[in-house]
């Protein structure tokens, strides 16, 4: 049968027949599969997902390599000297190429994957009745005939055809290219429509905005529409970062720069007679050393293991753009329910309206009226949520929103929810953050249930009425509690509910009162923020008491001054309100709409904001802002519109996350220092030479040799490092100023140059004294190759003095040092070595000139980071921190 099936598919057109015949062609039903037969056609049609998608290729990282400008000088160099007839240097010049291509192949395609990974670990979930039963799977493994459930703000997952819609309306933007949501139905349309056209079919890959539906599964994976088009699911396109491309531009830039200076001193060598092979080898020597050729595997590998790090703490970074700005965040602006609480909403109050009026006395939740009864029946009959029974507790298990679940679990418990069967809903109008409220009907009326203040403003309430009931949201919202109004509408008289603007003379019946824990950990995770120099908004839907109580809670100081209310928001205009943003630190009965203006002039302000949300409407705020956060348990467009999701919703995630994008930042910043602040010493050493008629210092395989090993292990190991500076930052959003720091310049440029001075001033105040020359070159070529591997420690901050952190505290760097200083000890002490690379025997006594260059480079760095301290390098005076 499921051979059949398959077969009968490839010509099935099921927009063009009804939903029944739908079903009778997929040999499914409005219960929905058997298990038995789910497992047979997941074994003939496989997994709902898209094969064959083009995936990173280690052959094509590895050519990749050869494509730096380091591989091409080198290779340059390796024909020269094999023309040469020198197999010795032919030899370690290709086994520095075979081993930097090596390293950077490994790094870069561990980094490339990552994102991959992380991709896993966001899993998309959909409801299916099978065997009769509601089940939320995941939608990898929903099988043609299915029958699934869609409902506001879930991705569909596979093809379908509608068998029932409420007011559904989905975006098919990311198939059709329609920017406006396309109202679905359920009547047959001509069997040549298009997709565009085919308005009874949702399609793999769409997201529900608006209402409700059922549907048969047609086609999954590469069947379905989006699996047909192989530009969309079949090529990868993996774009680099704003840094990555920066520093790559700049790479090229020095290339070319430092070749212009290269080509100088190989005229300067050749008019001084030195041999032209010779000068040539040697003037691509110096190329090589002077080129950042880590730099760009660096840069993949720290925002690689930045994201890994971000997905350890319960973040997946959906973009490495997103890892790098995380680090210059300056402003955050979170809602309430799920980050800052627990999201598990206890229903704690059922209060009739008699009751908030204080015409009778509260009957408390142990022994429920009928009134309450009815509220809570009311709420039950307005919620959507997904059951599954617990078979070993005979027990249903609920999955939706954190409020309603919590709503159906009371209703187990008083005896009111139907535990044998699904019970059936039919939510007209599904709540929407805009308007507030969601509206059911039944045979006799229809139930409103939402915010109370909305609903009493819609409700035939007298104006005392009002204002009591107002004083008592009032006051019981200052409690912490979330309120939610149940309201009702005969159908008796005639009257129908079809749209919001419907939604008036309805009869209030009274509140449901929740209560959200503060998660015990948030505020700890406020406290980190402040110290990172990062400011902190609440942006919230509920009341404005509300919102004060869970301030209180966190031990946030809060004024009313410092709350403003939607309706406040809504009476300023953008200059009117821009003066004064930041003296609030609450926003009360805010709408995603208000969200979006908010955000949007916080960063007129210079303010890098990250922002979170969980619902449809929230998704242009979250697109918008410079980092946009969704909840795990958020909408799936939300999440697809968020830079990172929150697996755990939990705000302490986010606080983790901004720690581990100032590493990120930070230790970009140490490995530019660490490769460019050595990288014209060999320019300094063979140009300064030529000028002064001094013998040239290295030869070409002594800086190659030197470049190998100094270079990608010491500055890969960066990427594990800690941000040991805590200091609070001056927010900036360009990508360049985020890297070329006071101390990044300062250090480079300044002590880099100094120090490539200080290098040549050695050789030539040793060749003055009367050194002998080899023994001299000898000396140098060790002062040439360690003073970077020493110095790596102090750029481990480059603000903090070294005494302040513990130095050795970066195993990863400890290995890379010992590997690269046990081979230049090799070079200095192996006869054999010697011989290979032109280095005569260094005398003991010579150790404590060498040990003192070291401790002036490392005492030149410390310097400059006191100075900086100071603000001596700063218009702006002492920098405090």
């Amino acid at each position: 049968m499921p051979n059949d099936l398959v077969s009968s598919l490839t010509t099935f057109k099921p927009w063009a027949v009804t939903g029944d015949e739908a079903l009778e062609t997929l040999s499914s039903k409005h219960s929905g599969l058997l298990e038995i037969e789910v497992k047979e056609r997941l074994k003939a049609f496989g997994e709902n997902a898209f094969t064959g998608k083009e995936k990173v290729h280690p052959l094509s990282v590895f050519v990749k390599q050869f494509k730096s400008p380091l591989i091409f000088l080198l290779m340059f160099a390796a024909v020269l000297t094999f023309i040469l007839g020198k197999p010795i240097d032919t030899t370690v010049i290709i086994l520095a190429v075979l081993v930097n291509a090596g390293l950077g192949f490994y790094r870069e395609y561990h980094a490339e994957t990552t994102l991959d990974k992380l991709t896993t670990y966001i899993k998309e979930r959909v409801v299916v009745l099978r065997d009769g039963e509601e089940r939320e799977i995941d939608s990898t493994l929903v099988v043609p005939g299915d029958i699934i459930k869609l409902a506001y703000g879930k991705r569909v997952p596979a093809d379908a055809r509608l068998l029932s819609v409420t007011n559904m309306r989905v975006d098919e933007a990311v198939l059709t290219g329609e920017s406006v949501p396309v109202e679905k139905k359920l009547d047959a349309t001509s069997i040549t429509s298009v997709v565009a056209e085919r308005t009874n079919m949702v399609h793999a890959g769409t997201f529900v905005v608006e209402g409700f539906a059922t549907a048969v599964v047609c086609a999954t994976g590469n069947a379905t529409e989006i699996g047909k088009i192989a530009n969309i699911v079949s090529k990868t396109e993996r774009t680099e970062t704003p840094i990555q491309k920066g520093v790559e531009k700049l790479a090229w830039l020095i290339l070319f720069v430092v070749l212009v200076i290269v080509a100088g001193i190989f005229m300067l060598g050749i008019s001084r007679g030195e041999g032209l092979i010779e000068m040539l080898v040697l003037s691509v020597a110096v190329a090589v050393g002077a080129v950042p050729e880590a730099l760009p595997i660096a840069l993949t590998v720290i925002l690689g293991v930045g994201a890994e790090r971000i997905a350890s703490k319960k973040g997946v970074v959906r973009k490495l753009a997103a890892a790098e700005t995380l680090g210059s965040t300056t402003l955050i602006m979170t809602d309430k329910t799920g980050t800052l609480t627990l999201a598990d909403m206890r229903l704690v109050g059922i209060y009739p309206h008699d009751v908030v009026l204080g015409k009778r006395e509260d009957h408390g939740t142990e022994n429920l009226s009928d009134e309450q009864k009815n509220l809570l029946r009311c709420a039950l009959s307005n919620i959507d949520v997904t059951r599954e029974n617990d078979k070993e507790n005979n027990q249903p298990v609920f999955h939706g929103k954190p409020f309603e679940v919590n709503i159906a679990k009371a209703g187990v418990a008083y005896g009111l929810y139907e535990k044998d069967k699904t019970q059936t809903i039919n939510i007209i109008i599904p709540f929407n953050s805009t308007h507030k409220f969601s509206v059911s009907e039944n045979d006799s009326q229809y139930i409103i249930m939402g915010a109370p203040d909305i609903l009493l403003k819609r409700a035939t309430v007298t104006k005392d009425d009002y204002v009591v009931s107002e004083g008592w949201l009032e006051r019981t919202s200052s409690e912490g509690k979330r309120l939610i109004g149940i309201a009702t509408l005969s159908k008796s008289e005639g009257k129908t509910i079809r749209s919001i603007d419907d939604v008036k003379d309805i009869s209030f019946l009274g509140i449901l009162a929740l209560y959200d824990p503060i998660r015990k950990e948030v505020p700890e995770a406020i406290r980190t923020i402040g110290e990172y120099g990062i400011g902190m908004v609440l942006v919230t839907g509920d009341m404005k008491g509300t919102a004060l109580a869970v301030a209180r809670e966190l031990n946030w100081h809060v004024t009313e001054e410092e709350v403003l209310t939607g309706g406040e928001l809504h009476e300023l205009s953008d200059e009117e309100l821009l003066p004064i943003l930041r003296r609030f630190k609450i926003f009360a009965r805010i709408t995603p709409e208000d969200k979006l203006r908010i955000g949007r002039l916080y960063q007129s302000l210079g303010e890098i904001v990250a922002m979170t949300g969980d619902g449809v409407n929230d998704a242009p705020a979250l697109k918008a802002m410079d980092i946009g956060v969704s909840l795990g348990s958020g909408s799936d467009v939300a999440k697809s519109a968020a830079d990172m999701v929150l697996l755990d919703d939990n705000f302490k995630t986010i606080s983790l996350a901004i720690g581990e994008g100032r590493k990120i930042l930070a230790n970009i910043r140490k490995t530019f220092v660490y490769l460019m602040s050595n990288s014209l010493d060999a320019v300094f050493l063979v140009g300064g030479s030529i000028l002064v008629g001094l013998p040239i210092p290295l030869s070409a395989l002594q800086i190659i040799w030197v470049n190998f090993f100094t270079g990608s292990l010491p500055a890969l190991a960066f990427a594990f490092d800690e941000d040991l500076d805590r200091r609070k930052r001056k927010a900036t959003t360009a990508s360049s100023k985020l890297i070329f720091t006071e101390e990044v310049k300062t250090i480079t440029f300044g002590i880099g140059l100094l120090s490539s001075f200080l290098l040549f001033a050695v050789y030539y105040g040793l060749i003055v004294f009367g050194v002998e020359i080899a023994l001299a070159q000898s000396i140098l070529f060790v002062c040439f190759a360690s003073y970077i591997l020493v110095v790596a420690y102090s750029f481990r901050s480059l603000y903090s003095p070294i005494n302040e952190y513990h130095i050795f505290s970066n195993e990863k760097l400890n290995l890379s040092i010992f590997v690269a200083s046990a081979i230049l000890l090799a070079t200095v002490l192996i006869p054999g070595m010697r011989s290979v690379f032109g280095i005569t025997a260094i005398p003991l006594e010579w150790a404590w000139f060498i040990s003192g260059w070291l401790i002036v480079n490392v005492l030149l760095v410390e310097t400059a980071k006191l100075a900086l301290r100071r603000g001596l390098f700063s218009k702006r005076g002492r920098v405090t921190t």
